[in-house]
């Protein structure tokens, strides 16, 4: 197994809380959308609005992303659900007070300091570190990546489909990122009771 921890649902709602009271909250919150989702910190490390907004502001349903913005030589896909496409539309309109006429295509949408500049993946594996760190918790970036294969699997999601919507390559790879937790393990003993 990648990652031991296994984290739940409140554990989450408490780490968006905490990241709410810190600088550029807006910001790291929507990584952290972008991290429990599926994506690695080079996918959304590299987001423009492009990527992400049709011409007309709204949301698109699958995020493509070409292999200059994935792992490897790849292209990505990601698809997103309501409550992805929620965030992303509140983070459009602190965009659009942050840079006002700025704002273009191809800004990108988690910067440092520079005006688009991307940020830094191993400064973002190093924020995720601290914020998880401050629950007790062992992971960086990566780790929401893990949550999310666990929360689909857990709810009866074909591995197989886990898969694709992580973009793996094989199936050996997101069973890696499997975490069980000890309900789950107390609830599987008692289907071979008789």
């Amino acid at each position: 197994m990648v990652n031991g921890d296994f984290i739940s649902d409140s554990q989450i709602k408490d780490i968006l809380t905490y990241i709410k009271g810190l600088n550029h909250g807006d910001m790291l919150r929507m990584m952290f959308f972008c991290s429990i989702n599926g994506m690695r910190s080079i996918n959304f490390a590299y987001l423009q609005l492009k990527d992400i907004y049709n011409p007309d502001g709204s949301v698109k349903n699958v995020i493509d992303l070409g292999k200059d913005k994935n792992k490897g030589k790849f292209a990505a896909q990601y698809y997103v659900n309501k409550q992805f496409k929620k965030e992303f539309e509140v983070y459009h309109e602190y965009l659009k007070k942050k840079y006002g006429d700025k704002l273009q295509p191809d800004t990108y949408l988690f910067t440092s300091q520079k005006m688009n500049k991307p940020f830094n993946r191993v400064s973002i594996s190093r924020i995720f570190h601290d914020i998880y760190n401050k629950f007790g918790i062992h992971g960086a970036s990566h780790l929401g990546r893990h949550m999310f294969i666990t929360k689909l699997i857990n709810n009866g999601t074909n591995p197989f489909l886990v898969k694709t919507l992580v973009n793996h390559r094989n199936i050996q790879t997101t069973q890696r990122y499997y975490n069980h937790n000890p309900q789950q393990l107390m609830n599987a003993v008692e289907l071979a009771k008789i």
